[in-house]
């Protein structure tokens, strides 16, 4: 039996202004990723700068998800693929929160000049603006882990990595967000967008 995967779960650096702004140096000097650290410098800085930095000639709006440069989505595996959760390991206590999400994305890659700083910023995902949503209420992975089935069975989550996620995986990390951010009316939208064209396939 084919086994479908309909999203995937991967990690960006902290950055303590929502990823809305440049992080701050302690972001950069602390951050467990390899190239921050070696670099000083991060590329994910505007991956919810959606509303601050709307351009009105841009239906899409772009993102960088790290581990995409490095290792590439399988063709098969990916192949339904309709959400990216994002998750990011706070310096401050530690722990690893699920921040948001972008739901059907589109892979692609460009280079942008930053609106921020005199260099260019390196993307390679994008959704529609209406389907990309911070979350006002994290969800500590760790404390949420125990309500189960967040990833599939034997599968451990990746560092620094991405997981591949099930129908099933979907569904509970949807309800999850949706019981912490119960007046969130946008988180809602993209949650019956998705719930919909996942139970099509």
């Amino acid at each position: 039996m084919e086994i479908r995967n309909f999203g995937i779960l991967t990690s960006i650096d902290w950055n303590s202004y929502k990823w809305n702004a440049y992080p701050s140096d302690d972001d950069l000097a602390k951050s467990n990723f390899g190239f921050v650290k070696d670099n000083a410098d991060t590329h994910t800085y505007l991956n919810f700068g959606h509303n601050a930095f709307d351009d009105p000639n841009e239906a899409y709006y772009y993102g960088n998800l790290p581990q995409l440069w490095s290792k590439t989505l399988d063709k098969e595996k990916s192949k339904y693929l309709e959400v990216i959760f994002i998750k990011s390991q706070d310096w401050h206590d530690k722990k690893t929160y699920l921040v948001g999400l972008y739901a059907f994305p589109i892979f692609e890659r460009r280079s942008f000049p930053s609106p921020l700083k005199p260099t260019q910023i390196e993307k390679n995902v994008k959704a529609l603006k209406s389907n990309i949503h911070l979350l006002d209420n994290y969800i500590d992975l760790k404390e949420n882990r125990s309500k189960g089935k967040f990833l599939p069975v034997g599968k451990e989550e990746g560092k620094q990595g991405f997981n591949y996620l099930t129908k099933e995986n979907v569904f509970k990390i949807l309800d999850a967000m949706t019981e912490l951010n119960q007046n969130d009316k946008k988180l809602s939208s993209i949650k019956l967008r998705l719930l919909q064209a996942l139970n099509k396939k």
